[in-house]
């Protein structure tokens, strides 16, 4: 028996745990020191620098577009080698390609499976737009695909003033005339957040959104890349399930098949 005014040693140590506990504080986690950026060339060479780390991707995902011709959604597989290499396989509900969309330096391609029917034509943006119903370059959609820009492409780096402070903003002018582009940075990682495209009358053309990723791939690839026009009629979202960064590329994967009677037809300039 407990002799009187003594409490059982197990409730004493309880009483003591609980005390230790209600005053111990967590340690505050640690503060990670913002990047200095001394000027927009600076910045643009870091994002030149982030871009060129990722040189090819293979990846699973979904897919949505919307356009006022046509809606749909599917799953797709990816594959994408900079500048100008890209492959988007459009799945079935078993798994089976139904579109294949093809890149491969100056050509696009397009292989309808139940037409039978291959598309081909010169890599223009207007052949470009028969698949994608956005005004952007070939380049800058691979790019994208990483959560990156062609920066090849443009150059006059500006920093702008930006309300936020969490971001930077940073115009660039593209190389084949005055088009215009702004870009959104996080300023606490450096790495690309948005863009904007602008006519040299101030129109707003294209808009790009990547939601960053948890860097699991071994790059700062996003988990999600967003595409839309100007007036947000078109778009494209692509949310990623699997990334392979850099891995090795298949040469037949930039060749499409058109034995067993497909026919092929020409896409105009």
């Amino acid at each position: 028996m407990t002799q009187p005014g003594c409490r059982p040693p197990v409730l004493l140590i309880a009483l003591l745990v609980l005390g230790m506990a209600a005053c111990a504080r967590m340690p505050a986690p640690p503060t990670r020191e913002r990047p200095q950026v001394a000027s927009a060339a600076e910045l643009f060479q870091h994002l030149q620098n982030q871009a060129a780390a990722v040189t090819s991707l293979k990846a699973r995902g979904t897919v949505a577009v919307t356009s006022p011709q046509k809606n749909f959604s599917a799953t797709v597989l990816l594959a994408a080698a900079k500048p100008s290499q890209v492959r988007l396989d459009i799945l079935n509900f078993w798994g089976q390609s139904m579109v294949t969309f093809l890149s491969d330096g100056p050509e696009l391609q397009m292989l309808v499976y139940n037409e039978r029917t291959l598309y081909r034509g010169p890599a223009s943006p207007e052949n470009l737009r028969r698949f994608l119903p956005l005004a952007v370059s070939r380049e800058d959609f691979i790019a994208a695909l990483t959560g990156h820009l062609a920066y090849q492409l443009y150059d006059q780096p500006v920093m702008l003033s930006s309300p936020d402070p969490a971001v930077y903003l940073l115009e660039l002018t593209a190389r084949s005339g005055a088009e215009k582009v702004r870009l959104t940075v996080d300023a606490q990682t450096l790495s690309l957040l948005g863009a904007q495209w602008f006519t040299p009358a101030g129109e707003e053309t294209l808009k790009a959104e990547f939601v960053p990723g948890n860097g699991r791939s071994g790059a700062e690839l996003p988990a999600e890349v967003y595409l839309a026009s100007g007036d947000r009629l078109a778009s494209v979202r692509l949310r990623y399930r699997e990334q392979n960064v850099n891995a090795p590329v298949p040469a037949d994967t930039w060749v499409l098949s058109t034995a067993g009677g497909v026919r092929e037809v020409s896409f105009s300039p």
